[in-house]
């Protein structure tokens, strides 16, 4: 460009220019006969012709100028010719299979690697990637099939671990510290609740009659205890009732903060608990209870109404196209994956591995496309239609041709000014001399 103005616009100008100022000068030369208007008069058709000259000649490259359909529009003509020619220099002068394996090897993959992941363009689709995963894993299967999946994984680990250890050191870190104050009061609370079930005093009343019955070992006993049942001196009801109520009590004084009474009991208890590990018939008594317990839950609901919608919404908190918000699976995956690679990216044998990786692959990749290259030049030159063509040969080279035609008038107005001055300065004079 000159002055911001594009080289193809000057040539234009020039041309113009050329033409309008030899109308004028051509016109005054019948009434300007001075020397110096001889020699305008020339350069200014001198640069016309030079200017039309080179203007027909770039512009006969790529269409014919004012319809001339001799030897113009040659680009066009020779489209297949000239994609065939760029194609065999390409694929044996500028690009062949050892030149691009030789170029290929001075390439470190691992820092531009490592620029893109800590790029916010590569975190972006770090995490839309992410995201697309998790959709993907997380529909792979229905809500149903997840939790029977989940179930199954569930009980394999509860299964393999024992309620032993851990319910001794937490039941003896509350009886030693009563830290837990506030948790042993809601638990009494709770437990209250229960005691005013009906189906605990079925359940205690049923247990006494049966330890009643149990107790009528021979005939002398049958007849006390079945006289003091028809007495109503001994009531199986009325002494769970009686129990339940003595307990209920007992807890009610036991829920009061900074109740005397709990911390006695749990400082007596601390030495049987402190025991509890080294008693082989208790322990198993407790992990038979605790296994029986896991077999007897059905994780299957409590998984599909409770977790699995859990994990459905959270999953989906980053369905907007561009927008993760903090905190949501895909943000922690994303940033889990930039702190192992801050680390790990920096072990010099872990960094040496994945750049010899990337080099292969990249080595396998040419290899196998190399032979492609020449069919992708063809076929996308030859998709171009002969307009867009010719604008992409024509773009590539527009300033150089319009500074041939710049040229042209420049170089023609120069040669038209020195032709006028050998004949004016020299031939003449010489002509006179001889007297010709």
């Amino acid at each position: 460009m000159i002055g911001g103005v594009p080289y193809r616009v000057w040539a234009n100008r020039i041309l113009a220019g050329s033409a309008v100022l030899y109308a004028l000068v051509f016109v005054g030369q019948f009434y300007i006969t001075a020397t110096w208007y001889e020699a305008l008069y020339w350069l200014v058709q001198s640069a016309l012709i030079g200017s039309v000259a080179d203007w027909f000649a770039v512009t006969a490259l790529f269409r014919k100028p004012l319809g001339f359909p001799y030897h113009t529009a040659l680009i066009p003509r020779n489209k297949e010719r000239m994609i065939s020619g760029l194609v065999n220099l390409i694929e044996t002068r500028l690009l062949t299979l050892d030149q691009c394996q030789r170029a290929l090897k001075s390439v470190k993959f691992v820092p531009y690697i490592d620029g893109y992941i800590k790029s916010d363009k590569g975190r972006q689709y770090i995490r839309k990637a992410l995201r697309s995963l998790l959709h993907v894993v997380w529909h792979s299967r229905s809500e149903r099939e997840w939790a029977a999946w989940g179930a199954e994984k569930l009980r394999y680990f509860l299964h393999r671990q024992s309620i032993t250890g851990p319910l001794q050191q937490f039941l003896t870190d509350v009886c030693k510290t009563n830290k837990h104050e506030t948790t042993i009061i809601k638990g009494i609370m709770l437990l209250q609740e229960a005691l005013d079930k009906p189906q605990v005093l079925f359940w205690l009343t049923n247990t006494i009659d049966r330890e009643i019955q149990a107790r009528k070992e021979n005939i002398l006993s049958a007849i006390l205890i079945g006289a003091s049942e028809t007495f109503d001196i001994i009531n199986a009801r009325d002494m769970a009732m009686a129990m339940l109520r003595e307990l209920y009590m007992i807890l009610e004084r036991w829920k009061q903060p900074g109740s005397t009474e709990r911390l006695v009991w749990m400082q007596q208890w601390l030495g049987p608990l402190q025991e509890l590990a080294y008693n082989s018939t208790v322990g198993k008594a407790i992990d038979d209870v605790w296994q029986r317990w896991i077999d007897e839950q059905d994780w299957e609901a409590v998984l599909e109404s409770y977790v699995c919608p859990y994990i459905h919404n959270v999953i989906h908190m980053s369905d907007k196209e561009d927008t993760f918000e903090e905190g949501t699976p895909v943000n922690v995956l994303e940033q889990s994956l930039q702190e192992l690679w801050a680390v790990y990216s920096k072990n010099p044998e872990l960094e040496a591995k994945l750049e010899n990786m990337c080099q292969h692959m990249a080595g396998y990749v040419l290899l196998r496309s190399h032979a492609l290259l020449g069919v992708i030049v063809r076929q996308v030159l030859g998709s171009l239609s002969t307009e867009k063509f010719i604008y992409f040969i024509e773009s590539k080279v527009e300033d150089d041709l319009s500074w041939i035609r710049i040229n042209g008038a420049l170089v023609g107005a120069v040669c038209g000014l020195g032709a006028w001055s050998f004949l004016h300065f020299i031939y003449e004079p010489l002509l006179a001399l001889w007297g010709l």
